[in-house]
C-alpha cells in the first residue's frame, strides 16, 4: 500500500450551523458569496447558458458570440476568432464551461487570464505562459457507433457499438454518397433576420436505444423533430419530447438563396430528409420543414445529414450543423470535447478559454502523492505524477491537466473566449469545496487495517480503501482526487469517503445530498453515492440495515443507477437490488451522459430522499423520481434508510486487468476509450467537488407530467 505523507491539517467543509463548528475555522471568508448551488448566465434553448464569446463575455444571450477583438479585457494575447454559445454553469466553486464545437480543433482548453508580463508568443503563434496551469478537454471517451455496416455485413451486430450509421450506402431504397450528406449551410448564432430551430427528442421509450436493449445511447440515438415554430416546440415540450435545444439557425425570410428541406416516415417507419434533386425525383413529394441556405454566408457552416439505425430504435435522419458534428454523429467514439472545467473559485476571475489545432501534451498520471513506476504482481504501472512533478518536468514550467496527447506538436490557439466568472455558495448544512489552500490529505491520520480494509480517519471524514495495493487521495485544483489501483488488476477495489457529519430523513421533509463527479465510467470503473442508516465505515456494515446506492455507470454511461442494499452488502457481481426510476412510458428528459463524458469534466448528482420518494436530478434538471418502497428488480418491495443516516461518496476500480472488454473479447478499435487503454488500462482517478448535505429540506420543484414517477408498492 502507498500513500503519502499525514502532516496534520484540517478538512475543508461548510457548516450551516457555523458557530457550533467553529473551531474548525473553514471557508468562512466565503460566505459573503453564499447564495444558490448553480448560477446560470443567458439562455440558449433547453438550459443552454451562454457567457457570449467576446472577449470580457457577455450576460446577454447567445448573439454573434462577439466580434474577433479582446474588448475591454487588458491583454497582449493575440485577436483570434471567439468560440460560439459560450455557455457556463457556476456550482458552488467550480465552473463548467461548453460551447459549440468548433471543426479543426485537435482539442480545447481553459486557464486564469496571466499577466501581460508572463505572455510569450512566438513567431509561429505558438503562447508560452510562465508557469501556465491549463485544463484540458481531452476526448469524450464512449463506446460507438457501425459506419455504413449493416446486416448482413460482417460485424453487423457489435456488442461494443450502438447501431449503424449510414452516410455512403443505399438508405430505403436510394444510394446516397458522401457528397450528398451536405443540405445546405445555416447559422450557429442568432440575428434579427435569423430562425432558431429547435431539436426535440422523440418520447416514445422504445426509441431511446439503452432502455430497451442495453446498448450505448447517445443524443442522436433518438429520432428528432425540428422546427422553426415556438409553438409547435411548446406543443411537443408538453407531450414530453425531451428537448434538446436550439440546433441552430436558419434565415427568417426565404427566397433565391435558400432551398426546402424536405421530411417524410418510409418504410418500416424510417424518418428521412432530403433536398431537391436525385432523391426528391426518387422518394416524391415530402413535407418541407425547413428552408436553409444554398451557399455559404460568412458565420455560417454546413448542414450535414447522418442516418442513424439503433440497434433499439427508429431508423431516422439527424440534422447536424457543422463537420465536427457530423464527424460525432457519425461515429460517435473518442471525440474532441467542447466543455471545460475551472474549480476552486475563491472570487471573480477572468477565464480564458481556447480552441487548439493540436493536443495538448500527456505529461503523467495525475494524483495528490507522486510514486515512481511499478509492477504490482505482473501488473506495470505508470508513475504517479503531482502538479509540482509535473511543472518541474515541463521545459516551459507548463502543466496540462488532462493532457492527452503523446508527444504533439506545439498547439496553437485557433479561437479564443475570455469569460469572468465567480463563486456561488449554496448555504447547506455541509459544504465541501476543497480549497487550494488547505491540505485536505494533511487532516487525516496514519492508516489502520490492510489492504483488503485500510482506513484513514479525520475529524468529519473517514476515508476507506478495499483492495487497493495503491491508493492516494487529496484535494487539488479545488477539487477531491482520487487516484488508485487495484490489487494485481484482479480484484475488486473500491474507495469510499465517507462524510461524518448529521443527516436525517423524516417524514414530512427530504434529504438533499448533492455533489459534482467525474463522469467518466464503464462496466468496472464508477463513482457511487451512499445514503445509510449504517455508521462508517458503511461498506463494512451495509449488511446490517439499509442503504440507497445511485450512480452512473456503465459503458458510454446513458443512465443513473438507483440501488438498494436492505440488510446486505455491496460487491461488483454480487450488487444490490435495483429500483425502478423512469415511468414504463416515460422515457428520460435529459441527454444522455454519454455525450459528455469526459476525463476532466464532471456532472452535478442531487438527490432528495425522503421516507416516500427519491428524486434525482442531473446537472441541476429533473432526471427521475421513485415512490417508496418500491417493486425492485428482486421482486421485493424495498423501502429507504430513515431517521439518522451516514452520507459517503465512493468509487469502484474492479478487475481492471479485464476492464475495456465487452461480449467476452477486448475493445480493439483505436477511438473507443483509446486514452484511458493506453495510460489507465488498470489504473484510475476521479474527482469531487462541491459535496453538500442538508436535512429537512423542501422536495425539489417538479412536474409529475413532465417528469412522472415510477415505483410504489
Amino acid at each position: 500500500m502507498s500513500a503519502g505523507s499525514t502532516l496534520p491539517a484540517r478538512s475543508s467543509i461548510l457548516f450551516g450551523m457555523l458557530l457550533r463548528w467553529s473551531a474548525l475555522g473553514v471557508l468562512a471568508r466565503l460566505l459573503a458569496v453564499a447564495g444558490s448551488g448553480c448560477t446560470f448566465v443567458g439562455d440558449l434553448g433547453q438550459d443552454s447558458m451562454s457567457a457570449g464569446g467576446s472577449a470580457g463575455g457577455s450576460d446577454d444571450g447567445v448573439g454573434e458570440g462577439g466580434d474577433a477583438t479582446d474588448g475591454d479585457v487588458d491583454t497582449t494575447l493575440p485577436m483570434l476568432p471567439p468560440l460560439t454559445n459560450v455557455r457556463v454553469r457556476i456550482v458552488g466553486d467550480a465552473a463548467n464551461i461548453t460551447f459549440d464545437a468548433v471543426d479543426a480543433a485537435v482539442d480545447y482548453r481553459v486557464y486564469a487570464l496571466p499577466p501581460n508580463d508572463a505572455i510569450h508568443v512566438g513567431g509561429d503563434g505558438v503562447i508560452v505562459i510562465d508557469d501556465g496551469l491549463y485544463r484540458c478537454a481531452g476526448q469524450r471517451e464512449a463506446l460507438y457507433m457501425l459506419e455504413d455496416i449493416v446486416s448482413p455485413d460482417e460485424g453487423w451486430n457489435d456488442v461494443a457499438a450502438g447501431g449503424a450509421t449510414l452516410v455512403e450506402r443505399q438508405v430505403v431504397g436510394f444510394t446516397r454518397t458522401e457528397g450528398d450528406a451536405e443540405l445546405g449551410h445555416v447559422y450557429l448564432t442568432e440575428a434579427a433576420d435569423r430562425l432558431p430551430v429547435y431539436a426535440l427528442a422523440d418520447p416514445d421509450v422504445e426509441d431511446d436505444g439503452a432502455v430497451a436493449c442495453g446498448r450505448p445511447t447517445f443524443v442522436a440515438s433518438r429520432a428528432h423533430q425540428y422546427t422553426a415554430d415556438a409553438a409547435v416546440r411548446d406543443a411537443l415540450v408538453a407531450q414530453r419530447w425531451r428537448d434538446d435545444g436550439i440546433a441552430f439557425w436558419v434565415p427568417m425570410i426565404a427566397g433565391a438563396a435558400t432551398r426546402p428541406i424536405y421530411e417524410a416516415s418510409l418504410v418500416d417507419d424510417a424518418l428521412l430528409r432530403w433536398i431537391d434533386g436525385p432523391e426528391a425525383t426518387a422518394r416524391g413529394p415530402g413535407t418541407t420543414i425547413l428552408q436553409v441556405l444554398r451557399e455559404p454566408e460568412p458565420g455560417t457552416v454546413p448542414l450535414m445529414r447522418v442516418h442513424v439505425q439503433p440497434y433499439c430504435g427508429r431508423a431516422h435522419d439527424e440534422l447536424v450543423a457543422g463537420l465536427a458534428g457530423f464527424r460525432r454523429v457519425r461515429r460517435q467514439g473518442d471525440q474532441p470535447l467542447p466543455a471545460l472545467r475551472w474549480s476552486g473559485l475563491t472570487g471573480p476571475i477572468t477565464l480564458v478559454a481556447e480552441a487548439l489545432d493540436q493536443g495538448c501534451p500527456y505529461q503523467g498520471i495525475l494524483s495528490p502523492q507522486g510514486e515512481p513506476a511499478f509492477v504490482d504482481e505482473g501488473a506495470p504501472h505508470e508513475a504517479y505524477v503531482t502538479l509540482a512533478q509535473m511543472r518541474a518536468a515541463s521545459p516551459s514550467g507548463e502543466v496540462f491537466v488532462n493532457g492527452q496527447y503523446d508527444d504533439p506538436p506545439p498547439a496553437r490557439a485557433i479561437r479564443r473566449s475570455f469569460i469572468t466568472v465567480a463563486p456561488s455558495l449554496p448555504t447547506m448544512d455541509v459544504y465541501a469545496t476543497f480549497p487550494e489552500d488547505e491540505d485536505f490529505f494533511a487532516g487525516f491520520a496514519a492508516p489502520t487495517g490492510s489492504v483488503y480494509g485500510l482506513h484513514f480517519d479525520a475529524p468529519m471524514y473517514l476515508m476507506s480503501s478495499y483492495s487497493n495495493s495503491h491508493v492516494h487521495f487529496g484535494s487539488m485544483l479545488g477539487e477531491f482526487w482520487l487516484a488508485y489501483n487495484d490489487i494485481a488488476a484482479g480484484v475488486n477495489g473500491m474507495v469510499r469517503l465517507g462524510i461524518d457529519a448529521p443527516a436525517r430523513v423524516d417524514a414530512g421533509s427530504y434529504l438533499h445530498v448533492t455533489g459534482e463527479v467525474g463522469a467518466l465510467t464503464t462496466d468496472r470503473r464508477f463513482p457511487q453515492l451512499f445514503i445509510s442508516d449504517q455508521p462508517a465505515p458503511l461498506q463494512d456494515n451495509l449488511a446490517s440495515g439499509t442503504t440507497v446506492i445511485v450512480g452512473p455507470r456503465r459503458y458510454a454511461p446513458s443512465f443513473i443507477d438507483l440501488q438498494i442494499c436492505d440488510h446486505m452488502t455491496w460487491d461488483l457481481g454480487y450488487e444490490c437490488a435495483g429500483l425502478p426510476t423512469f415511468a414504463a412510458d416515460a422515457a428520460p428528459q435529459v441527454a444522455p451522459i454519454a455525450d459528455t463524458a469526459g476525463s476532466d469534466n464532471a456532472v452535478q448528482l442531487d438527490v432528495y430522499l425522503s421516507p416516500s420518494r427519491i428524486y434525482l436530478l442531473l446537472d441541476g434538471k429533473p432526471y427521475a423520481c421513485t415512490d417508496l418502497p418500491a417493486l425492485a428488480d428482486d421482486g421485493v418491495a424495498h423501502g429507504p434508510p430513515v431517521g439518522d443516516v451516514r452520507i459517503a461518496w465512493g468509487d469502484v476500480l474492479a478487475h481492471s486487468a479485464i476492464d475495456f472488454t465487452l461480449g467476452g473479447g477486448p475493445l480493439t478499435v483505436p477511438d473507443s476509450y483509446g486514452f484511458h487503454r493506453r495510460h489507465l488500462p488498470t489504473t484510475t482517478q476521479r474527482h469531487f467537488d462541491n459535496l453538500g448535505v442538508s436535512s429537512g429540506v423542501a422536495a425539489p420543484p417538479w412536474d409529475e407530467v413532465q417528469v412522472p414517477c415510477s415505483g410504489g408498492p
